[in-house]
């Protein structure tokens, strides 16, 4: 059963970076990032669509390293430009010890200054079973290089489903974006709060 569900997952994240190529491509680039202090990560960004890997970068056993494969797609739905997206992932040890899948679908707006979003996520973990996970999201930008940002959610940013308030600023400068921010836990271990920063660097392809 554990399998099965691995599988969907996996089928998953192939098919929608597939289903996404037919959209039309206008901007196309090769991107390199870091995700939660702890996985490096690559892909292909086509318009609305995009593929990639990631990888754990400071694990010490090798064959506890974890690799996970990425599609993504975003649509303008025409309906008060609220945008559309998906995103499929699948990925597992190297040891096979444990894998995980999900597909988070999410909803977002902007406004002026201001944007807002919400998406849930179905996520299977071999080891902890199935959870479903949501997101409520919200930005304000303070100048054009940068915003405020919140997010409310119980996805895993390692493994565990946790209930935290992420609040922090996102930094935009033309191909680079950088966010640094706060994981507080919401049942007042904030003892366990995490200092995480993401960014990623897009090269353009003619």
């Amino acid at each position: 059963m554990r399998l099965r569900l691995f599988l969907f997952a996996l089928y998953a994240s192939l098919s929608v970076g597939v289903w996404a190529q037919t959209d039309t491509v206008s901007t196309r680039s090769i991107y390199v990032g870091l995700r939660n202090n702890k996985y490096v990560f690559a892909g292909y960004q086509g318009g609305s669509w995009s593929v990639g890997l990631e990888n754990t970068l400071w694990i010490r056993n090798l064959s506890e390293q974890y690799l996970r494969l990425n599609g993504r797609y975003s649509l303008n739905t025409k309906l008060w430009n609220i945008q559309f997206s998906a995103h499929a992932f699948a990925g597992a040890n190297y040891a096979g010890r444990y894998y995980d899948g999900g597909l988070k679908v999410g909803l977002d707006k902007t406004a002026g200054r201001f944007s807002f979003g919400a998406g849930v996520m179905p996520f299977y973990d071999s080891t902890f079973g199935y959870n479903t996970c949501y997101t409520v999201h919200a930005a304000c930008r303070v100048i054009q290089e940068a915003s405020i940002v919140v997010n409310l959610t119980n996805i895993p940013e390692y493994r565990m489903v946790e209930h935290r308030i992420v609040p922090g600023v996102l930094f935009k400068v033309r191909k680079l974006w950088v966010r640094p921010e706060l994981s507080i836990p919401l049942n007042d271990n904030v003892q366990f709060t995490r200092v995480l920063v993401s960014f990623r660097y897009d090269f353009l392809l003619k």
